[in-house]
Parts: C-alpha cells; sequence; structure tokens
C-alpha cells in the first residue's frame, strides 16, 4: 500500500471549496419603482420626435411653408396697390425672399419666449419641489387659470375675428397657442410632483401629439395673419415714398392711353423719332418676370389711381434719373 502524503508534500492541491458569492454581486431583478414608467413624459417625448422628424424634416415641408408665407406678405402688398400679384410672373425664389420680411419678428419673439420659458421652468421646479403641499397646489391653481383663460379667449376672438391679413388680429391665434402650452405644462408639472398619476404610454404620446397640434395651427394661422399685415405695412410705406423716388420716362413707339392723372403725354415732332411718345410722372415699383410694375409720383388708393403694368419689349424704352424730375424735352423732339 502506497501512503498518501499531506497535499503540501505531493504538489497536489485538493478541490477548493466554492466561494461564496457577496450578496451585492448576485444577479436580482430590479425593482419595480426603478423602472421608467410607462407614461412618462422621457419616454413620450423621444417617440413623438421620431414621429414628428420623419414628416418635419424634408426640406420641402420648410420650403413649402416659406414659399406660402412669401405668397402671402406679396399678395397683400400688391393688392393694396390694386395689382394681383400672381400676374407678376414670381418665381420660387422670390416668395422665398418675401417670407424673411414676412417671419423674422415672429420667429425671433418665439425663440425669445421659449428661452424664458426654460429658464423660467428651471428656476420653478425646483421652488416647488421645496415647498409646501399648499403652495405647490396654489401655484399649480394659478398656472392652470391662466392657462385655461388664454385658450378660451383666445380661441373665441379666433373663431370671431378670423383671418383679415392684420398683424394684430395675429394676437388671437397667439394667445391660444400659449393657452394650449400652458394648460400642458401645468399637467408636466402635477405629473412631475407625482401629484397625479401618468398616463400610460400610447395616451402620453396622444396627449403630446394633439398639444403639438394644436399649437402649430394656431401659430400657422398667427404667422399667415402676420405675413398679411407686414405686406399691408410695406405696401403704405412704399406709397408714402413714391414722391421722393428717382424720375422715370418711358418712351413708346405707339401712344399707351395711359391715364392721366399725374402723368404727362409729350408727342415728338419729329417724324424720325425711334419713340414717338413720352411720358413723365412716373414711378418704377417692381420689375419682375419680364414686366414693369410702375405708379403715378402723385398715387393715392383713396382717388383710384392706377396702377400700371407693362410687358418688357422693344416698343418701350425707360429712362432714370437720379433726381425727382426728368430731364426736360428738346423743343420738338423728346
Amino acid at each position: 500500500m502506497t501512503a498518501v502524503g499531506p497535499a503540501r508534500e505531493t504538489g497536489q492541491e485538493p478541490d477548493a471549496a466554492p466561494e461564496a458569492v457577496p450578496p451585492q454581486a448576485a444577479a436580482a431583478p430590479a425593482p419595480a419603482s426603478a423602472a421608467p414608467a410607462a407614461g412618462s413624459g422621457a419616454g413620450a417625448l423621444p417617440q413623438l420626435a421620431r414621429v414628428l422628424g420623419g414628416v418635419v424634416a424634408p426640406t420641402t415641408l420648410l420650403t413649402g411653408l416659406l414659399y406660402y408665407f412669401g405668397w402671402l406678405h406679396a399678395y397683400y402688398l400688391f393688392g393694396y396697390l390694386g395689382v394681383n400679384s400672381t400676374t407678376l410672373g414670381f418665381g420660387t425664389g422670390d416668395y422665398l425672399m418675401r417670407s424673411v420680411d414676412a417671419l423674422y419678428m415672429p420667429l425671433t419673439v418665439a425663440a425669445i419666449a421659449a428661452l424664458l420659458a426654460l429658464r423660467g421652468n428651471a428656476a420653478l421646479l425646483p421652488a416647488l419641489r421645496a415647498g409646501s403641499p399648499r403652495l405647490r397646489s396654489l401655484a399649480l391653481r394659478a398656472v392652470t387659470t391662466l392657462g385655461i383663460v388664454l385658450a378660451v379667449t383666445g380661441g373665441t376672438l379666433t373663431l370671431l375675428i378670423g383671418g383679415s391679413g392684420s398683424g394684430y388680429v395675429a394676437l388671437a391665434p397667439v394667445g391660444f397657442a400659449a393657452g394650449v402650452v400652458v394648460l400642458g405644462y401645468a399637467v408636466h408639472v402635477r405629473r412631475s410632483l407625482r401629484e397625479t398619476r401618468a398616463a400610460a404610454g400610447w395616451a402620453d404620446a396622444a396627449e403630446w401629439m394633439i398639444t403639438f397640434f394644436l399649437v402649430a395651427i394656431s401659430l400657422f394661422s398667427a404667422a399667415s395673419d402676420y405675413a398679411g399685415g407686414v405686406g399691408v405695412t410695406r405696401a403704405r410705406q412704399l406709397v408714402s415714398e413714391l414722391p421722393y423716388q428717382p424720375a422715370v420716362l418711358l418712351y413708346s413707339e405707339h401712344s399707351l392711353d395711359l391715364p392721366p392723372a399725374g402723368i404727362t403725354e409729350t408727342r415728338c415732332a419729329s417724324s424720325d423719332a425711334g419713340f414717338r411718345y413720352r411720358y413723365d410722372g412716373l414711378v418704377l415699383v417692381l420689375e419682375s418676370g419680364g414686366k414693369y410694375l410702375l405708379l403715378p409720383r402723385q398715387w393715392s388708393r383713396a382717388n383710384g389711381s392706377a396702377a400700371i403694368l407693362l410687358a418688357e419689349s422693344d416698343p418701350i424704352r425707360l429712362e432714370f434719373y437720379p433726381g425727382t424730375t426728368a430731364a426736360a424735352p428738346s423743343a420738338g423732339a423728346c
């Protein structure tokens, strides 16, 4: 028989006993409270952002909106002068450029309001969490009441007034949009403070979608009214500056039978003159699409003065002078 010595002497170690696993290393299911709520805003907002991103991201939608607001700007501006803007041959680039004048102020105001709202939310939530339940209840009631008043008042005025191409009319849909945002914010704060139960995931996403839709429609209506109001304002400014615009002489091979109000027609005596008729007292307002839009220097909307639209062609010629008075025609010639 062979004696078996200690394990140290034979170079073999006995099987080690399994070590105890520390309790903190063991895999344990996460408590139910640690899982994100199915209806939390944090889960609904990314889902809503993905849905909206698939619709809003394409540049065709943005270009279409800018085109529309530029078209409204031109429609009201030239409509004030009695001219249908569709006859001026504007292209997409023309409308996009005009949309800047119609939208830069609303976009600036919206950006400032959003920045102030974010700053206010960052300051309000910690104060409400640190305050007493009574203070939180009073603050939330005040915010909810403000939202209801803004939404009801703005919505009612929007339905009663409707769109009229006035910048002031745009305040009604803006008030409605502000009311919807304030109400949505009140609900969000209540859930953040756990005063109300969070909605289910689909319900929370639907709430955000409806809120976004109402705000977007209201702001679209407001921007449309504002664009029309800006167009009318620019038209009035243009009319007020007509007496100070450079002089324009219009030459034509044939009589154009222009209205006599504020326009002087001179017939050339020379038989070999290239252009037999000269017209004074005009101001060039616009050249677009091969057309000239001219107004008499003394044009007035009140007395029904006519706007003149001429096609660019060889039988007519325009001469411009830096002052408000054109050069006098020579004796017996144009």
